[in-house]
């Protein structure tokens, strides 16, 4: 069968066995916001023929299906699980194609704090497929993206979720501020200065204009700006987590290599430990195991 890995700005399209091994796959970077909803059907049916496979059932996550999307899915409520996601899938109507699309995961609180995700429920299902005993029974994850989630899951179920604005604010301070000026090349040097910094307790909205103010006074050449605003947004992101869980717990970081190293990193700096793996392996993973428990496979 296949599944379909479909955000905000990337598309992935994988024929998988019954297993869950990827056999083959097209990537592409047309992710919704790149399309108009009424062209998404076309698209993906043209990827489905590059993979010979335009009459196999497809099981979509992610953006694909919200407001912005080819069709709006609603979302379960937070606790959620392969159970509750696989009864919630939704069959795309006014298609010849047998496409189904997993719903998003809530949560809200009394207080009035409310948070969504898309895609990120599948790639945690797929983690649960391989996780052992005692990791599905308590574990954390963090699944680092333009929007970056951390989530607990407690009984093998997703219970808690909430969400960093890490990766956009990160792209829109390097494109359309003073932050970053000019060409950029990576530093380590840099990221772990501003690692350092998001330490300190000032607080990021004070600290954000000393990617800028270190160059200007020759503390650091201005290629390595983004370097030092990458540290100091990932540092406050994983701060803020760090409070809460015990020293040298475990975080699973599900997300591709360019990120995973950053946040192994900063994991490491604030005294917990990283474990790694492939976000497109454990979507594939998650898909087909939400399609096996709806009877698609």
């Amino acid at each position: 069968m296949l599944v379909c890995d479909w955000g905000t700005s990337s598309f992935r399209l994988m024929r998988v066995s019954a297993s869950g091994e990827i056999l083959a796959q097209v990537a592409t970077d047309q992710g919704v916001k790149q399309l108009n909803p009424e062209d998404m059907e076309a698209y993906l049916k043209a990827q489905m023929v590059t993979l010979g496979s335009i009459t196999a059932p497809v099981v979509l996550c992610g953006m694909v299906g919200s407001g912005i999307g080819w069709y709006e899915v609603p979302y379960v409520t937070c606790p959620a699980s392969v159970k509750s996601l696989s009864a919630a899938l939704v069959r795309i109507p006014q298609t010849d194609l047998n496409a189904w699309c997993v719903p998003g995961v809530k949560l809200t609180s009394s207080q009035g704090d409310a948070d969504v995700m898309r895609g990120e429920e599948t790639q945690i299902i797929g983690w649960l497929t391989q996780a052992s005993e005692r990791e599905r029974t308590n574990s954390t994850l963090c699944l680092p993206g333009t929007h970056s989630k951390w989530a607990h899951v407690e009984g093998a179920e997703i219970c808690e979720f909430s969400t960093a604005f890490t990766g956009e604010m990160y792209a829109l301070l390097n494109d359309h501020s003073v932050l970053v000026q000019g060409a950029q090349v990576a530093c380590d040097n840099a990221f772990d200065a501003g690692l350092a910094a998001s330490t300190d307790g000032a607080g990021l909205i004070h600290q954000l204009f000393n990617a800028r103010s270190r160059s200007v006074l020759g503390l650091q050449s201005a290629s390595a700006s983004a370097s030092y605003l990458s540290g100091l947004l990932i540092g406050s992101e994983v701060a803020g987590v760090a409070k809460k869980l015990s020293p040298g717990a475990v975080v699973h970081v599900i997300c591709g290599d360019y990120l995973a190293e950053p946040y192994l990193k900063a994991l490491t700096h604030f005294g917990l430990r990283g474990m790694h793996y492939s976000g497109s392996t454990y979507s594939a993973l998650g898909l087909r195991a939400i399609a096996e428990a709806r009877d698609l496979m």
